[in-house]
């Protein structure tokens, strides 16, 4: 078994608390979630793969529609989305972590890349996987899903995904990150 870096796990949990923070402000002020929340939870999946490791981003992508749906960010009747949800921010990472390697654009790339993915994965998952599992979700519901899942999740993964990124700059630059 891999050893553990302490630092790195302390660091992830305190990501992932962070994440929560984040999502209960919006169930506070729900009129502002996806607007707010979703950007701040993937800036803090990137922040987390970054800094971290690509494992802990993963860990925390995974966890977070968990926490979410238990901290009643997610609806209850959403429950049986929340495996596509964790796909996404899954691809979404993993997406980063492979292609930020790639030469001079790397991360902005991977960013772009990941957040396409992850907007095709769960857009297609809310129009055509829901009906073909015939997960018990009503149609009131999904239809608002469906919007949700679409273009709106793009948008917040690239946002989340780019605050990110200049944080990560704004911590080189000021020498608390390397």
């Amino acid at each position: 078994m891999k050893n553990i870096n302490i630092n790195d796990l302390v660091k992830a949990g305190l990501f992932l608390a962070l994440a929560i923070v984040f999502q209960m402000i919006g169930k506070v002020a729900p009129e502002v979630s996806q607007i707010f929340v979703g950007p701040a939870v993937n800036a803090i999946l990137i922040l987390t793969a970054v800094i971290c490791g690509g494992t802990y981003g993963i860990l925390v992508g995974c966890l977070t529609p968990l926490l979410a749906f238990l901290t009643g960010q997610l609806a209850s009747v959403l429950g049986p989305f929340i495996p596509f949800i964790i796909i996404g921010n899954l691809l979404f990472v993993l997406s980063f972590i492979i292609i930020k390697k790639h030469g001079k654009y790397g991360k902005q790339l991977g960013i772009i890349i990941g957040a396409l993915i992850k907007y095709i994965f769960l857009s297609t998952s809310a129009s055509k996987l829901i009906p073909l599992f015939n997960l018990d979700i009503p149609s009131k519901i999904v239809n608002k899903l469906i919007f949700a899942m679409g273009i709106p999740q793009l948008i917040t993964a690239l946002i989340g995904g780019f605050i990110a990124l200049i944080l990560i700059k704004i911590l080189i630059k000021r020498k608390a990150y390397v």
